[in-house]
């Protein structure tokens, strides 16, 4: 017989508070349903050989969600590659919730196609859900069980042996094992709901603002647990967030959506190289190179501040300036470029001005 994983898991019902033992009956009746799906799904080959023959991992397309008269997500299209971390970002609003709960089969789309491992998520939703872990924004727990006790009933709905000790110590909570779960603080919840979606060693993890509510050197941890996942165990993460700098650090890729739609997909490390257009300037005498710099048609902008100059120049124009500023007789120090943030190509995407952008529009108000 085939085994059943995480679908048999609080995180894969539905959100809302239920008494354990309705949780229960709502167990057991998955599980029937996987025995009876058991001749379809085999009984399970080597993870390494199934993600070897496998590119896209997550596959959508056309996917259109509505609730009423609001559309939650419009003719979406993504692809997302085994084995990279791809950040979902976008505003309150934006659809990133209702795509991550479609992806995992709680909600249902209108119209499109939405198939995990190159298979229909509807039609195959039981062989796929054994290969995901999933982490909801409100995950739900068995409050009177121990810490320990959530994770080991879980395993044995999901017929496997599974060292829980070990999964607590992944997520950084094993010193709480014992504790109830409805005595946990946020952070440690956080980092059950973690220790839940990786429990049975997924294959993919859908993860829905793993973060939030955590410090900083916390962040910091779970970043480096995803990272490790994914280079030493070969899985496929998508998270969303609304913290730029925790996608900045730790995603292969970027997605941006907005009012529904999917306003781009990019590579992260492009978007946060240097901007040489945006430069900061050390030179021997700042205020006679400033007056030097008056009138060039590649300079949009010259500040003078605490010692250094900023300056906004036309693309490609770098050379120019410090042809200039040299043949003035003037001494360089250095010249720092800015570092692009994803904040900047957030709100470019977003057609809102960028800090820069304010800047120039405000100076030019002044002018």
């Amino acid at each position: 017989m085939a085994r059943s994983a995480n679908v048999c898991k609080p995180v894969f019902q539905t959100r809302g508070t239920h008494k354990p033992l309705e949780r229960k009956r709502s167990a057991r009746f998955v599980l029937r349903a996987v025995r009876r799906k058991s001749e379809v799904i085999g009984n399970g080959a080597d993870q390494s050989t199934r993600i070897a023959g496998m590119a896209t991992c997550i596959h959508m397309a056309g996917v259109t969600r509505r609730f009423g008269s609001k559309t939650a997500v419009s003719d979406l299209d993504l692809e997302i590659q085994t084995g990279e971390i791809v950040g979902l970002l976008g505003p309150n609003g934006a659809g990133k919730s209702t795509t991550l709960n479609m992806l995992c089969g709680l909600v249902r789309p209108q119209s499109g196609e939405i198939c995990l491992f190159g298979k229909d998520v509807r039609r195959h939703f039981i062989e796929i859900a054994q290969k995901t872990g999933v982490m909801l924004e409100r995950p739900v727990f068995y409050e009177h069980l121990s810490v320990r006790r959530n994770l080991k009933l879980q395993a044995r709905l999901a017929h496997r042996t599974v060292n829980v000790d070990r999964i607590l110590g992944m997520a950084g909570i094993l010193e709480f094992a014992g504790e109830l779960a409805r005595n946990l603080s946020q952070e440690m919840r956080q980092r059950l709901a973690l220790a839940q979606a990786i429990l049975t060693e997924p294959e993919l993890l859908l993860l829905d603002e793993p973060t939030a509510g955590l410090n900083i050197e916390s962040t910091q941890e779970i970043h480096q647990l995803l990272r490790r996942l994914v280079d030493e165990a070969g899985i496929t993460v998508l998270f969303t967030s609304h913290l730029l700098h925790e996608v900045q650090d730790v995603c292969d890729r970027v997605a941006i959506m907005n009012e529904g739609r999917l306003a781009a997909v990019e590579p992260a490390k492009p978007l946060l190289s240097y901007d040489t257009s945006r430069l900061e300037v050390i030179v021997d005498h700042p205020e006679r190179a400033l007056k030097r710099l008056g009138g060039q048609t590649w300079l949009r902008r010259a500040e003078l501040k605490s010692g250094h100059l900023d300056v906004w120049l036309e693309d490609g124009a770098a050379h120019q300036l410090t042809a200039l500023l040299l043949g003035s007789g003037l001494q360089i120090v250095g010249i720092v470029p800015r570092r692009r943030t994803l904040k900047d190509y957030l709100m470019r995407v977003l057609n809102q001005p960028t800090p820069a952008d304010t800047e120039d529009d405000a100076a030019e108000g002044d002018g």
